[in-house]
C-alpha cells in the first residue's frame, strides 16, 4: 500500500446527497453507492489499527460490542447500519470497525490526532467552525453528507467518513454538532460509537434540549466532546467514558464548568471541566493541546479588545474574556460574513470571525495542522476540513484542508 498521502486543500471530495422513502432504503443507496469508499475506508482502518498494534481479534470484538450496544440504544440507526453494509456487500462487523473506530482505539496507548473547535453564544445568532484534524492518510476518505429527510427524522448536512451516517454537520431544524476527540483512564471499547450519537442528534433533535437528552441517554464508553450548536447557545458535552458533563458560555459567571464571560468557548483535546479532571490523560505525549487552548484563549482577549474599541469602550483586561478562541487579524480578508472594525459595533460575532481565529501560520501553535515533510506513516496528522456552522441562517460551509489553505474548495450548503 502507497505511503503516499493526497494534501488535504488538494482533495475534492464528493457529494452523498440521498432521497429515500425510510431509513432503510436510504442506508442500502449509501452502501451501494458509496461501495468503494466504503471498502477503501475499511482497508485503510485495518492498516491503522495494525499500526497502532491492536490486534484483529481485538477489533472484531470491539466492533461487536458497539454493536450490540447501538442496537438497543438506537434500533431505527442500527437498521440503517444494517442496510449500509448490505449495500456495500459487507458483514455488519465489518462496517462496524468504521463506525466505531473511535472506540476501537481506546485500545491503543496513545490517539493519534487533534482538533480545534471555536464557538460564540449570542442568543439568536450563535456560531460555531472547527478545524477537523485526522490522520492525513485519510484526507480523500470522507465525503460531503447531505442525508434527505425521512419520515421522523430532519434532514442534515455535513461531513463523513465512508461507511458512517453522519458525522460533524446541521440539520434543517438549526441543531448543529462538532466533535473533538479526548482520552481518559475509564476509556474502553464497547459503547455506542460516537459518530453514531451524533448522526442520531442529527436526524432526530429539533432543539438544543434535545440534542443533549439524546448525548445524554447513550451508554458511552470513550472519550470525546460534543460541541452542540444552536441559534439560542453553544453547549460543550465533554465525554470520559460513561461519564458526561456540560459547558456552556454566559455573561456572567456560573456554576462549575460553565466558564466563557465572552460568549465564546473554546476546545482542543483535553478535559476542562473540572468534575472530569480525575484520570484525564493527554492524547499522546506530544499532544499539543494545551498549546493550541493558550493561543486561542489569547486571541479570544485581542478579538474582544478591538470589539470594544470599536464601540468606543474600554478594552477588557487581560485575561477577561475566559474561553476559547484565535486570532483576528488586522488587514486580513473578512470572509462569510466577518464583521469589519468599522462594523463591529452592533455586529454578532460572525462564522467568518471565527475562522480567522482558527487561521494560525509558521510559528503559531498549530491550529491549522500540517504534516511535517517526510513525516511517517502514522504520525502525520493534517487539518482535513474546516466547518462553519451558522445555525440561525440554516447554513454550513465545508472547505477541504485548513483555513490557511485559503478555503478554495468551500463548499456552503443551504438548509
Amino acid at each position: 500500500m502507497s505511503t503516499e498521502f493526497v494534501p488535504a486543500a488538494e482533495v475534492r471530495p464528493v457529494t452523498f446527497a440521498v432521497h429515500a422513502s425510510d431509513h432503510v432504503e436510504r442506508g442500502h443507496r449509501r452502501g451501494e453507492e458509496l461501495r468503494t469508499g466504503i471498502a477503501s475506508t475499511l482497508d485503510a482502518y485495518r492498516r491503522y489499527f495494525s499500526h497502532l498494534s491492536i490486534t484483529e481479534a481485538a477489533v472484531h470484538s470491539a466492533a461487536t460490542s458497539s454493536w450490540q450496544r447501538l442496537q438497543q440504544w438506537w434500533p431505527t440507526g442500527a437498521e440503517e447500519v444494517e442496510a449500509v453494509a448490505a449495500g456495500a456487500g459487507i458483514d455488519v462487523p465489518e462496517l462496524m470497525e468504521i463506525v466505531a473506530r473511535t472506540e476501537i482505539m481506546t485500545q491503543a496507548p496513545a490517539a493519534p490526532t487533534e482538533c480545534s473547535t471555536v464557538s460564540h453564544t449570542s442568543p439568536g445568532a450563535s456560531v460555531a467552525a472547527q478545524n477537523w484534524d485526522w490522520a492525513a492518510d485519510f484526507s480523500t476518505l470522507w465525503h460531503f453528507n447531505d442525508v434527505g429527510a425521512v419520515p421522523g427524522q430532519h434532514r442534515h448536512v455535513g461531513i463523513a467518513e465512508f461507511g458512517m451516517l453522519g458525522k460533524i454537520g446541521l440539520n434543517e431544524a438549526g441543531v448543529g454538532v462538532l466533535l473533538n476527540i479526548l482520552k481518559h483512564r475509564n476509556d474502553a471499547p464497547g459503547g455506542v460509537p460516537i459518530h453514531m450519537i451524533l448522526a442520531r442528534v442529527l436526524a432526530e433533535a429539533g432543539t438544543l434540549a434535545e440534542a443533549l437528552e439524546i448525548i445524554d441517554s447513550a451508554p458511552t464508553s470513550s472519550s470525546s466532546i460534543i460541541t452542540v450548536i444552536t441559534a439560542e447557545a453553544a453547549v460543550q458535552v465533554e465525554i470520559a467514558g460513561e461519564l458526561k458533563r456540560e459547558r456552556r458560555a454566559r455573561a456572567s459567571s456560573g456554576a462549575d464548568g460553565e466558564t466563557g464571560e465572552s460568549g465564546f468557548l473554546i476546545h482542543t483535546n483535553h478535559f476542562l471541566h473540572p468534575d472530569l479532571l480525575d484520570g484525564a490523560l493527554e492524547l499522546r505525549p506530544d499532544s499539543t493541546s494545551q498549546e493550541r487552548y493558550r493561543h486561542l484563549a489569547e486571541a479570544v482577549v485581542r478579538f474582544e479588545a478591538e470589539r470594544a474599541l470599536a464601540r468606543g469602550g474600554e478594552p477588557p483586561a487581560d485575561g477577561a474574556a475566559e474561553s476559547d478562541s484565535a486570532a483576528h487579524t488586522d488587514g486580513a480578508a473578512e470572509p462569510d460574513g466577518a464583521a469589519s472594525t468599522d462594523g463591529a459595533k452592533n455586529a454578532p460575532v460572525a462564522v467568518g470571525d471565527l475562522t480567522k481565529l482558527l487561521t494560525t501560520g509558521p510559528g503559531d501553535a498549530p491550529v491549522c495542522c500540517t504534516p511535517a515533510p517526510g513525516a511517517a506513516y502514522g504520525d502525520r496528522s493534517a487539518t482535513l476540513v474546516s466547518v462553519r456552522i451558522d445555525p440561525a441562517r440554516k447554513q454550513i460551509d465545508l472547505a477541504p484542508g485548513s483555513p490557511a489553505d485559503g478555503l478554495h474548495g468551500n463548499r456552503r450548503f443551504q438548509l
